[in-house]
Order: structure tokens, then C-alpha cells, then sequence
């Protein structure tokens, strides 16, 4: 590929880093105070933060979930160069930790970079012209979004994307010649251009708005504005045929000097889905952030401590403990073989000398310069020792990042769930809420929400993710994050879904679906609009116990790219109770296979409709455990109940 001049390196920085940590003289990570909390990298703006004061603590202890949230969406996004979380009061999270080549450069303050000034400014999400990445050494592209809180600006969410793929992509197409035009009309990606190629107007320096050739300056108008089609230029060396398709995620365009029009709209839906995963994942993280600087001031647990419990275990010393074991046998060895014979010094000097190489790692230590038969024995025993010691430090490093793995990915997980799990009911003024969950520990992935919106408005949202483990948490905390956005964006809890499904379809994994309810309540008339996406259909016990159950919906998120959702109503009067449940709470089966049923469900609620809503789902725990008995407890209910109380 041979690219453009590259325009704009407007990355986290302008120079590469292998993203490790520094060592100490044990060969650990080094920690800086406060900063391990954080499970990436810190840059305290703009000289690394020798002392951070107590504000910059407070940022960083409030931090420490999204820095999980940012590690592993980083890991597990294979475009992704470098993830980052910059708040506006100098506090860096970075994955890779890149803190060591940024101390190179310093002072450096990261809120003088221009995609943190860009994405302050538009207070939108961004994305930089492509650059030449000097830790890749290929094209790349930086996406950007603003943590906003209340309206006010309290950092930036920026990745650094890799466009190797894309290009290599352009440079194998077999049908036509493809090129990428900007928003301002100049071609930012193009494969090299073949011996015969006559089109060399495309390829002009600049924008081809300002082509002197009307009919090209004309498609390059209709390329910018977003339009797709194909179109019949009239060029110096002859005609031409060329269609196109936008990007709309980046503003771009794709161009294809061919007639092949699905061709061209297949390949630029397919880059677009691509940017498009890219900023929901940045969106995400910014809200997450933006959530948990909210709230500041958390009490944080104790430096090596996991979540305030119990203490982290402290690197392995297994491969040293076998190093020093090896070692004091051959220093033993030596004494006795001393004692005995006279004229070891040599050996000694060998001995010693291959004992500092396997200090400094060396693979095959050897004792040279030996010659009596005794002294080769020796020698040759050597060898095989350090050859055993090599496998068993290899198989206990292997065993030890194996276990740190599970560990590590079980951190993360418990993180992200805290993320979708209320710590409290909350209060929403006129009505009680209690939520259900009897299996926190399981790897089933629920969540409730609720949150509230402009003109005296409360969203309730329960969902189910059809999938166990991480991967499953974060297409929650995805799906979570982008029902509030669009929630408050469109006040529809159907185009709020609608919207949702658009962006997590690109984000499931392995055939994951997302259930979800979202219910929006107006406090001042007391009627509620809801939109039900594939979750058991909710229902309302009235005061006087009459039952009605809420139609209408879809099938799940994630499994098409739209789905067909309309918005219902509901009016709720005082004394009604709104039950949201998930499949697994009336699944519940006893010993006798007998499920738990909806009629029991029902029957519970009309019961105990007149107790209060804490009440009523005390009753149901209790019924359900008493239904359950003393089986293995392999179901997952949940529920969530909203009454009005007034």
C-alpha cells in the first residue's frame, strides 16, 4: 500500500511504546501510591504525578471501575492500538501502559492534544484524519468522545484504531480500483495505482472540490454530502465509470472506479460497521466514566486488596524459591567436593559464573573450562539441572498466568456487574421500587436500571443477556449505557431500543441476544410508554386486584439489524403494582419438576398488592426458596417492581 502523505498524527502521542511497565529490581511492576488501584496505566498531566494531591486521588479512586471497563475493551478489540481515559483535571488512564515513553516526552499534558480539543469543542464524539502510527508504523485513526456530567465537560475517552485491515482490504480488492474520500473531498486511503491506470485526476493533492474538472468536482460534492450512486466521468485521458457509497460513522466516502454499485455499498457498509463499533465502545466508556465521576468519593479498598476484601496475592516466587533451591545444592555439592580434592578454585570461578547466567536468564548455562573427568561430570550435571530448572520454572510461570488469568477476568466481570446491579432501590417521588436478584454470584447476566430524564420523567429498565461470563457483561454494560443515551436523546422508549439494537447487533458475540423492558413514567400524569424487546411480558396488579398484562413487542436485540418496535401506554392509578420478571423466575422448579409458574406469580402479587413493594418481594424470595427446597440452586430469577404508592 502506498498511502497519502500522512495527515494530522494527532494520537495520544507521536512516538511508540511497548506498553509494558517498568520493572523494579525484582522484575515486578512498579507501583505509584494511589495509582495501583488503577488497572492500567496513570499519567498524572504534565509530569507524571510524583505527588498527587487529593482531588487527583478522589479522581482516580472514582475511576477505577471504567479503567477496568477500558483494559479489557481494549484487549479484546483487535483494531484497537491504544485505549485512554483523560479527565479534565490531568488524570491519564492508558492500556497499554505507554507511562514509561510518555516520561521521554515530558511535560506532557494530554488536554493540549488536538482530539481532546476537538472533542471538548463539538461535544460529540470525533474522529482525526488518518496518521502513520509510530508504534505500528501503519495508518491509523483516533476516536474520541466527551465525558460529560450534568452538561459539563470532565474529560475525554479517546482510541487510537489501527486501518491496517481496511487497507489491506482496499489493496486486495479484485474488481475496480477503491478509494476513501474525507469529509472535506480528499482521498485519505487508495492502494497503490497500477502501470496503466488513466485516472490520475482522482488521486490529486487536496480536495477534488477544488478540481477544475466540474463533473469530478461535482461527484467529489456528492461523495461529502453523504450520497451513493454511480456516475459516468468525463476525465483527460477518457471516460470513466465510477460508483460510490458513504461512510456515515466518519463522514467518508467510498469510491470504486467500476460499475459495481453493491459492491461499492457492501464494502463501505462493511468499514462503517467497523467505525461504528469503534464509537459506540468509546460512548460507552465515556458514559460509564461520566457515571461514576458523578457520584465521587467512594471509600476505596486498601492498596492490594481486591475491592476492600481479601488481600491480593503478592507475585509468585515459586521460580525463584527453585532457583535458590538449585543453587544452595550445588553450593553444597561444592563444599563436600572441596573437601575432599584440592585445586578447585578454577571450577569454583566456572561454577559461579554459570550460576550468574542463570541469573541474568541465560537458557543454556554451561561450566567451561573444565578438564578432569570429575570436573566434566560435574559439568554435565550442571547442564541438566538448568535444563529441569528452565521446565519447571516455565511450567509454574505457564501454571501462575493461567491462574492470574481467571483471576483477572473474574475481576473484571465482578466490575462490570457492579456496574449493572443497583446498590439501593432508588427513589422516585410517588412510587416504590424493589428488585429481585437470588443468585448474584452466578455467571447468568441481568440488569436493572433506572435513571431519570427532563420534564419530571423516570426510566425503569430490566434486561437479560442470553450469554454467561464477561463477554456477556459487557454486551450488558454496552446495552445499558446506550438505552440511556438514547433515551434521553429521543424521550421514545421504542426508538431508544430501536437504537440500542442498531449498535449492539455489531457488538454480540457467539449468538447473544439481549431481552429488555424500558418503561418510561411521567410523574406528573402517571402514565407510562413502554417498549418491550423479546422479555416476558410484564403486567399490572390494580388495587382492586384485576391483572393486566402489557402486549405488544419484539424479538430480542442483537439478533437483526432492525428490528419492528412500536411504542405502547399504560396509565397507572395509586395502589397498582408493575411486576417486570425475567423467563427464569417462573421456570423455578421443584423437586417434583413443577415449575414456579406465572399464575403463582400472579396469585402472590394480588395477595399481597395492599404491602408495600420492599414487602411483596419479600414474600416472593420467600416463596420461591420455599419452592426450590433443597435442590442445587441452578436458576436465575429476577424481577422488579415499581407501585405507586400515591
Amino acid at each position: 500500500m502506498a498511502s497519502i502523505e500522512p495527515i494530522g498524527a494527532i494520537s495520544i502521542l507521536d512516538m511508540g511504546g511497548n506498553g509494558d511497565a517498568a520493572p523494579d529490581e525484582d522484575g515486578n511492576a512498579t507501583s505509584k501510591g494511589p495509582t495501583e488501584l488503577i488497572a492500567a496505566g496513570v499519567w498524572i498531566a504534565p509530569d507524571g504525578g510524583e505527588n498527587v494531591s487529593a482531588g487527583v486521588e478522589e479522581t482516580l479512586l472514582s475511576i477505577s471501575g471504567p479503567s477496568r471497563v477500558l483494559r479489557i475493551t481494549v484487549q479484546e478489540e483487535e483494531v484497537s492500538e491504544l485505549g485512554y481515559i483523560g479527565t479534565s483535571d490531568g488524570v491519564l488512564i492508558l492500556w497499554p501502559d505507554v507511562t514509561e515513553t510518555l516520561r521521554l516526552i515530558a511535560p506532557f499534558d494530554y488536554r493540549e492534544r488536538p482530539w481532546y480539543l476537538e472533542a471538548a469543542r463539538s461535544r460529540e464524539t470525533i474522529w482525526t484524519r488518518p496518521y502513520l502510527s509510530q508504534a505500528s508504523g501503519s495508518l491509523a485513526i483516533t476516536c474520541a468522545t466527551p465525558i460529560l456530567v450534568e452538561g459539563n465537560l470532565t474529560g475525554v475517552v479517546g482510541m487510537d484504531i489501527s486501518l491496517a485491515e481496511i487497507d489491506s482490504d482496499l489493496a486486495n480488492l479484485s474488481s475496480g480500483y477503491p478509494f476513501l474520500l474525507d469529509g472535506q473531498g480528499a482521498v485519505v486511503m487508495r492502494p497503490d495505482a497500477p502501470e496503466s491506470f488513466l485516472w490520475e485526476e482522482i488521486l490529486m493533492p487536496g480536495s477534488l472540490l477544488d478540481s477544475k474538472n466540474r463533473e469530478l468536482a461535482d461527484l467529489a460534492e456528492a461523495m461529502v454530502q453523504g450520497e451513493s450512486g454511480t456516475i459516468i466521468l468525463r476525465l483527460s485521458k477518457g471516460m470513466v465509470r465510477i460508483s460510490y457509497a458513504p461512510l456515515p460513522t466518519v463522514g467518508w466516502s467510498l469510491g470504486l472506479v467500476s460499475s459495481d454499485q453493491e459492491l461499492a455499498a457492501a464494502k463501505a457498509s462493511q468499514y462503517d460497521q467497523l467505525f461504528r463499533r469503534i464509537s459506540g465502545q468509546t460512548e460507552v466508556l465515556a458514559l460509564e466514566t461520566g457515571e461514576a465521576l458523578k457520584d465521587r468519593g467512594p471509600k476505596a479498598a486498601a492498596p492490594g486488596s481486591q475491592d476492600g476484601g481479601e488481600e491480593a496475592e503478592p507475585p509468585s516466587i515459586w521460580p525463584l524459591a527453585l532457583a535458590a533451591a538449585a543453587i544452595s545444592a550445588i553450593l553444597a555439592g561444592l563444599a563436600g567436593f572441596r573437601a575432599g580434592r584440592r585445586g578447585v578454585s578454577s571450577m569454583v570461578k566456572a561454577v559461579e559464573r554459570a550460576l550468574e547466567g542463570i541469573g541474568r536468564g541465560d537458557p543454556e548455562p554451561k561450566i567451561e573450562g573444565y578438564g578432569s573427568r570429575d570436573m566434566s561430570d560435574l559439568g554435565e550435571a550442571f547442564e541438566r539441572m538448568a535444563v529441569d530448572l528452565e521446565d519447571r520454572i516455565s511450567h509454574v510461570e505457564k501454571r501462575s498466568f493461567e491462574t492470574g488469568r481467571a483471576e483477572k477476568e473474574k475481576e473484571v466481570y465482578g466490575e462490570v456487574r457492579r456496574f449493572l446491579l443497583p446498590e439501593r432501590s432508588p427513589q422516585i417521588e410517588g412510587y416504590e421500587v424493589a428488585t429481585l436478584s437470588l443468585v448474584p454470584g452466578c455467571e447468568d447476566v441481568q440488569f436493572y436500571d433506572f435513571f431519570e430524564m427532563e420534564g419530571s420523567k423516570s426510566v425503569v429498565v430490566m434486561a437479560e443477556v442470553s450469554g454467561k461470563g464477561v463477554s456477556a457483561a459487557m454486551v450488558a454494560a454496552l446495552t445499558r449505557s446506550m438505552i440511556r443515551a438514547a433515551s434521553r436523546r429521543f424521550g421514545d422508549p421504542a426508538k431508544a431500543l430501536r437504537e440500542t439494537n442498531f449498535h449492539v447487533s455489531d457488538d454480540v458475540r457467539s449468538g447473544m441476544m439481549v431481552s429488555c423492558f424500558c418503561g418510561m413514567l411521567d410523574l406528573s400524569s402517571h402514565s407510562m410508554n413502554y417498549a418491550n424487546a423479546g422479555h416476558a411480558p410484564p403486567f399490572i396488579v390494580s388495587s382492586d386486584g384485576f391483572v393486566d398484562t402489557l402486549i405488544g413487542g419484539a424479538i430480542s436485540m442483537g439478533a437483526l439489524d432492525h428490528i419492528d418496535l412500536e411504542m405502547e401506554g399504560w396509565m397507572i392509578d395509586p395502589g397498582d403494582v408493575l411486576v417486570i420478571y425475567n423467563d427464569g423466575l417462573i421456570e423455578v422448579e421443584n423437586e417434583d419438576n413443577e415449575r414456579f409458574g406465572t399464575e403463582n406469580l400472579i396469585a402472590l402479587i394480588k395477595n399481597n398488592r395492599e404491602r408495600s413493594a420492599q414487602d411483596i418481594m419479600k414474600e416472593l424470595e420467600a416463596a420461591i426458596k420455599g419452592h426450590v427446597g433443597s435442590q442445587p440452586k441452578t436458576f436465575h430469577p429476577a424481577a422488579m417492581m415499581v407501585k405507586r404508592s400515591v
